[in-house]
């Protein structure tokens, strides 16, 4: 970035070396009489106006850096005659223009972000011959990059022109001659076309890093991944998603950047294998080739290339065959020379394409995996054992495949899940039961520390379905977020009642199973449940009423069961329709619109074991059985005079016998 590289280190200097003025600005306004040394001064983060700056820096000429982010400035004019000023920062106002600047030539670093300037950039920036660093990202401009403009400034090394409107074709070969120059940043100007191959050239600098996104990239040349990259033996990161690329990703590409490389959302077919291999190492730790249309199979040493990988994103493509090893044994597909894997992947995603076969038991030794996304595929078998038992693990989809066999106990045993999605598999068996341990009770299911740094911060995301809905979170959203969906399986047995102490969880799908029993009491714990299903199982008994009292729960499903008895209709529950509780012929209530009599009966006419099980009924027949036995005993003693005349002698002989003396 250069001398002026980077705002923040100014900003935290001592107020030795720069000037602050405080709310009596007529300190400043004397300018060279009350400051006659001033060089640099930070005001930022005021409410300086225009009509303010333009009193207090008419005289302040010795000015060298001048900090003046986060104001309200509409215009530059005032800033004319500052001629000393080397650095300029007035990023995050309201200007609409920048004329102003145009007459400072000794600049060299110009911070413009997030204002307002709106139409073409104006062309005088060429003549800013001493300029290092130049950002306008985050505003209005729209037209074209002139050739002028950039090709005489000789001396950049950083351009921020991202998320702006401009359009027309930016030839790339017109900063050859920029030697120094480290980043590029021209990305989400989404009519902009950037050519890199119609004329033959060399570049003299070596880039740190480039961002292209979102912008057209190639265009009249097939869409190739830009060759001027091979060139670039120091970059440390590149930015080519969504640019519409076309054909082979390059091997060289693997090897020239250290960090990450994002070709997401184009339509690449293929990788280059031919140069893949033998003893070279790749050192890309963020690799994201999802949303192309790479049709190949994964070869079998990919773990021993890239064994730096933290991030791995191939979703949604046309890859087949099995998941290559990631850790040192032997393929999937047959035996293979034994390779070193990617002992430091942590995020891992190849979703939505065509793996078939097993999961790799040597996704076992990744031990430092946080997210495992496998999701919409055609894998089969079992779980292996210790897979999902990573204490790092967050996120585990494995939903859309053929999986079968039980759910692992290891399951009960990670303290750091956000995700859970096993759905649309064929698990049998019980649900695990072991939710009672200290991980899941207390159940943070949060990170205690940032799992996602860097490029993969902005990048993470997980697609979750949830309130019916396939919802999309990353960010915060995504730290906060906890899940578990088992729906669509062939699990059978009771839903354990420890299920009910993960308090924290906010979603919960057990539907399209063959469960049994009655929905846990337990599951009153929940405190932050927001959405629960638990439709098309058999489960039977009575709604537990504690279930009204979960105040974020807004979506709740337990049609076509077998329950029995009134639905409360109090606090969340009186937001559910009917169609929430259909199917359930025993129930009753004023949502279904069923009233519910004294003993209510189901269908074939027999009493319901919740009719039985009343306290109506219960002491109906205490009374009963009570009034049965005295009125009996009664009627006996009435009706039969002998039986009468021998009961009172009996009566008579035992109180004589206790000492009784009785007065005729």
């Amino acid at each position: 970035m250069g001398k002026y590289g980077v705002v923040r280190r100014r900003r935290q200097r001592s107020r030795a070396a720069v000037g602050h003025c405080g709310d009596d600005l007529g300190g400043c306004g004397g300018g060279q009489r009350a400051f006659p040394k001033l060089s640099k001064l930070s005001l930022s983060h005021n409410s300086m106006t225009d009509e303010g700056v333009a009193a207090l820096f008419v005289n302040l000429t010795t000015l060298s850096e001048l900090y003046l982010g986060g104001n309200q400035l509409f215009t530059s004019s005032w800033i004319s005659n500052l001629t000393s000023l080397r650095a300029v920062d007035l990023s995050r106002n309201s200007l609409r223009e920048f004329n102003g600047i145009c007459n400072l030539h000794q600049l060299e670093y110009l911070q413009l972000g997030v204002n307002m300037l709106h139409g073409a950039i104006n062309s005088c920036l060429g003549n800013l011959h001493q300029l290092k660093y130049l950002n306008m990202e985050r505003n209005f401009l729209t037209g074209e990059i002139t050739p002028n403009l950039l090709s005489n400034l000789t001396k950049l090394e950083t351009i921020h022109l991202g998320l702006n409107n401009l359009t027309g074709t930016f030839m790339l070969s017109w900063l050859a001659n920029s030697s120094n120059l480290a980043e590029i940043v021209l990305s989400h100007n989404y009519d902009l076309r950037i050519e890199t191959e119609i004329v033959t050239w060399t570049p003299l600098f070596q880039l740190a890093y480039l961002n292209f996104s979102n912008c057209i990239v190639n265009r009249r040349s097939d869409g190739v991944v830009p060759t001027f990259l091979s060139t670039q033996l120091s970059i440390s990161g590149i930015d080519l998603s969504g640019c519409s690329l076309q054909g082979k990703i390059p091997s060289w590409l693997f090897y020239n950047i250290s960090d990450f490389i994002l070709l997401n959302d184009n339509d690449m077919d293929l990788i280059d294998m031919d140069g893949l291999g033998g003893n070279m190492t790749s050192p890309v730790q963020v690799l994201d080739l999802s949303d192309n249309k790479i049709s190949m199979s994964i070869p079998t040493n990919f773990g021993s290339i890239f064994q730096y990988l933290e991030y791995c994103d191939m979703s949604s493509n046309r890859v087949y065959g099995g998941i290559p090893p990631l850790a040192e044994a032997t393929s999937l597909e047959g035996p293979c020379p034994p390779s070193i894997g990617v002992h430091r992947l942590e995020h891992l995603s190849l979703e939505n394409n065509r793996f078939s076969g097993q999961l790799s038991p040597l996704l076992s030794k990744s031990s430092n995996l946080k997210t495992l996304n496998a999701r919409s595929n055609h894998l089969s078998g079992i779980i292996p054992d210790g897979l999902l038992s990573f204490q790092k693990l967050g996120v585990i989809l494995l939903g859309g495949n053929d999986l079968h066999g039980p759910i692992p106990l290891d399951l009960c045993f990670n303290n750091y899940l956000h995700f859970v999605d096993l759905s649309n598999n064929r698990f049998s068996g019980k649900i695990p039961d072991c939710f009672y341990n200290d991980f899941w009770t207390d159940l943070p299911m949060y990170f205690d520390d940032d799992p996602f740094s860097g490029i993969v911060t902005e990048r993470m995301s997980v697609d979750f379905t949830t309130k019916g809905e396939s919802l999309t979170y990353m960010g915060m959203p995504l730290v906060l977020m906890t899940g578990i969906d088992l729906s669509m399986n062939q699990l059978s047995g009771t839903i354990p009642p420890p299920v009910g102490f993960l308090r924290q969880l906010k979603s919960l799908n057990l539907s399209h199973n063959q469960l049994v029993g009655p929905i846990p009491e337990t599951f009153m714990y929940m405190e932050d449940m927001e959405s629960m299903d638990l439709s098309y199982n058999h489960l039977n008994g009575s709604l537990p009423m504690q279930l009204a009292n979960l105040s974020f729960l807004c979506s709740f499903n337990v049609a076509y069961n077998n329950l029995s008895g009134e639905i409360p209709f109090q606090s969340q529950f009186e937001t559910f329709d009917e169609s929430a509780f259909e199917g359930n012929d025993n129930l009753c209530g004023e949502i279904i619109n069923k009233t519910c009599s004294v003993l209510h009966q189901n269908q074939g006419g027999v009493l319901s074991d919740d009719a039985i099980d009343t306290a109506l009924v219960f002491w109906s027949f205490v009374f009963g059985c009570f009034a049965l036995g005295f009125w009996g005993t009664v009627a006996w003693l009435i009706w039969d005079k002998g039986r009468r005349k021998r009961l009172c002698s009996f009566m008579d002989a035992l109180m004589y016998k206790l000492g009784w003396e009785f007065v005729p």
